[in-house]
């Protein structure tokens, strides 16, 4: 009995061990053209609106990719898809490039601009057989008032305003208080309340390096442990606050960022 029920399973098992390997030899191997579905991607006409803080090609300029800009700034278009046709509507213009740069003047102030991007593109229908190659997408570009010059001072816009953040080095959250005003005729003062956390203000800082209207640089001008940094609105309605104190090397050299919103 013993013999008789080590061979059934003896020949169940060589059975089975058949089955399965011919089961995987029956199973269809991936195409080489089908490598790669997973990343595949219908063709998009997705682009970036960016403002530029300087002038186009300068190596310091800054981007901030945006829906909203100061009056008299240079605004970088640019399609996330590459190597396609692209057709673009700004205005009575129609250009065909994947990046596109245009100055909105003072005239412009106050006004939606709609942008508009056709992209055309040879489809991936192995992976996407329903992409037929073509999209279009229109956003919206509003021309603030800003930076307004009332003539004894100058008006920001968003960043001038109160926040609620965190940071890692509290352990609660706490709040500050973001300004500017005029120095000169082309210079402002920036005044930072609350800039560490514990109560201390900053007042008459002289050195905003680039704004934008979402987002403000500031370098080291040698008040208020030598901070230095940027302060930015995002589009996804959280405000960042980047913040360097004194510098590499400095004994209290200390680097923090805040997350947070605007009160």
């Amino acid at each position: 009995m013993k013999i008789f029920i080590l061979f059934f399973t003896f020949s169940f098992v060589l059975s089975a061990g058949m089955f399965l390997v011919g089961c995987k030899k029956e199973q269809p191997q991936m195409s080489e053209l089908n490598k790669g579905c997973d990343c595949a991607k219908e063709v998009s006409a997705e682009f970036l609106m960016e403002e530029m803080a300087e002038f186009p090609g300068a190596s310091s300029n800054k981007f901030t990719s945006t829906d909203t800009i100061f009056k008299n700034k240079n605004v970088q278009f640019r399609a996330m898809e590459e190597d396609a046709e692209y057709t673009w509507y700004i205005g009575q213009e129609v250009l065909t490039t994947q990046e596109v740069i245009r100055y909105f003047n003072a005239s412009l102030a106050g006004q939606n601009i709609p942008i508009s991007l056709v992209v055309k593109k040879k489809p991936n229908n192995i992976c996407l057989p329903l992409d037929d190659g073509y999209d279009s997408i229109t956003k919206t570009l509003t021309v603030t008032q800003y930076i307004n010059d009332t003539g004894t001072d100058f008006e920001f816009g968003s960043i001038e305003a109160s926040y609620r953040v965190k940071s890692e080095h509290l352990p609660d959250s706490f709040d500050i208080k973001i300004y500017l005003t005029k120095e000169s005729v082309v210079n402002s003062y920036l005044h930072i309340e609350n800039y560490d956390g514990y109560g201390t203000i900053c007042d008459n800082h002289n050195n905003v390096w680039k704004a934008n209207y979402r987002q403000i640089y500031f370098l080291n001008a040698g008040v208020c442990d030598l901070i230095n940094g940027d302060f930015h609105n995002r589009m996804d309605g959280v405000f960042e606050m980047n913040i360097n104190f004194y510098y590499q090397g400095h004994p209290e050299y200390k680097v923090r960022k805040y997350l947070g919103r605007r009160l």
